[in-house]
């Protein structure tokens, strides 16, 4: 139980600091736990959950395909254009 804590723990702050990139780090942390025999590889499948994986793959596809057209830039100028920002006009509501 304590290597499980300590593989999640190292992995979780290898993420949270960026020391290697996010999906390498999930792997390393999953191979970790293959190879130390926390789980077998028959526990490691089922406890992945294939319909959250799927949806991921498809929203990260969907974001990659729709940030190359630039909407999500048109739409930040548009929001920003809208509300007209001020430094004076925020500074004297919250004084």
């Amino acid at each position: 139980m304590s290597i499980a804590i300590f593989i999640f723990i190292s992995t979780y702050l290898f993420i949270v600091f960026g020391i290697i990139h996010r999906t390498l780090a999930a792997l390393i942390g999953a191979v970790a736990m293959l190879a130390l025999g926390v789980l077998g590889p028959e526990e490691a499948f089922y406890a992945i959950d294939f319909d959250t994986v799927g949806i991921l793959v498809g929203m990260m596809t969907i974001v990659g395909i729709t940030r190359k057209t630039g909407v999500f830039e048109f739409l930040a100028i548009k929001a920003a254009q809208r509300l007209r920002p001020g430094p004076l006009k925020y500074s004297l509501q919250y004084a």
